[in-house]
């Protein structure tokens, strides 16, 4: 089978548009799980919360089309890997709850909830 060409490997990675726009942090929140599989020589990963407090929390406002462009696979020097995640898409009732359990999480990570969006919002209806 002949090795796929730059064009294919393009395509193979395209995320979807509403995917590929998601922040990083929007995906911490909803307690989504991200899987990296290289398109060279097979090897994946997965994030879960703890990596996206830790060593990938400098990447927390990028966009996953954005954190896709950078990553690097573990094994060879591949790029571009296929993205996907598992998680629930839209939380629906429990968003807020969501919302406010990763407020909790960001500060104990030590990191700024306000940098990342999170924060005062004016009232609705000006108030």
């Amino acid at each position: 089978m002949p090795e796929p060409s730059d064009c294919d490997r393009r395509k193979a990675a395209e995320m979807e548009p509403w995917l590929a726009q998601t922040r990083l942090v929007d995906a911490l929140e909803r307690g989504w799980s991200l899987h990296f599989r290289c398109q060279f020589c097979g090897a994946s990963k997965t994030w879960h919360r703890d990596t996206m407090l830790g060593r990938a929390s400098r990447l927390l406002s990028a966009t996953l089309a954005q954190v896709q462009a950078k990553a690097v696979c573990p094994r060879c020097p591949g790029r571009l890997p296929i993205l996907s995640m598992s998680g629930v898409r839209d939380p629906g009732p429990r968003a807020q709850r969501l919302r406010d359990a990763v407020i909790v999480d960001l500060l104990d990570a030590g990191l700024d909830p306000s940098a990342l969006g999170y924060g005062w919002r004016e009232p609705r209806g000006g108030g």
